[in-house]
């Protein structure tokens, strides 16, 4: 997979393998749907003052899970235009409006961290350089966690430029 500008300026990502593309695919998905225990991270508790907790629960967590919900729009809407490619051995491409990188970091950034408590991945695992790997379950979420910290780190190498 290569990371590059458009004609237009957008971050574009060209020569996407098939699984990656599905793995791409899969951050339209709810983060509390898909890794029900791992959520809980996206949303901690600010401490246990009970006063707190409850202006917590009504007044924080329902506007950051709407931010949350509609920044995975703009990015399901972007996966709509997600390309495949012809030929022999097909790749995919995508490109991101300038303007929606920011859902985009969002939405891989709640994925990411989902996945790494739901998965249980500790620090040591998160900072070995692995070859990829698709023996196990945990040895995948680590595969999806780094691609996914990949990805942001091509669009906030995008944003500076």
């Amino acid at each position: 997979m290569y990371f590059e500008f458009s004609k237009a300026g957008n971050p574009l990502f060209t020569k996407i393998h098939p699984l990656l593309a599905g793995m791409i695919q899969m951050i339209a998905v709810d983060p509390w749907e898909r890794y029900p225990d791992g959520s809980s991270r996206l949303l901690p508790s600010p401490g246990e003052d009970e006063d707190l907790l409850l202006d917590w629960e009504d007044l924080v967590q329902p506007e950051l899970r709407r931010h949350f919900t509609a920044e995975r729009s703009v990015v399901a809407e972007d996966l709509s235009q997600l390309k495949q490619g012809r030929g022999k051995n097909p790749s995919w491409s995508l490109e991101i409006p300038r303007e929606h990188t920011d859902a985009w970091l969002t939405t891989l950034n709640a994925h990411r961290l989902a996945l790494v408590t739901e998965c249980h991945l500790t620090e040591e695992e998160l900072a070995e350089k692995i070859e990829p790997d698709f023996s196990n379950e945990r040895a995948f979420a680590l595969m999806q966690v780094n691609f996914f910290a990949f990805m942001q780190e091509c669009l906030i190498r995008g944003m500076e430029e």
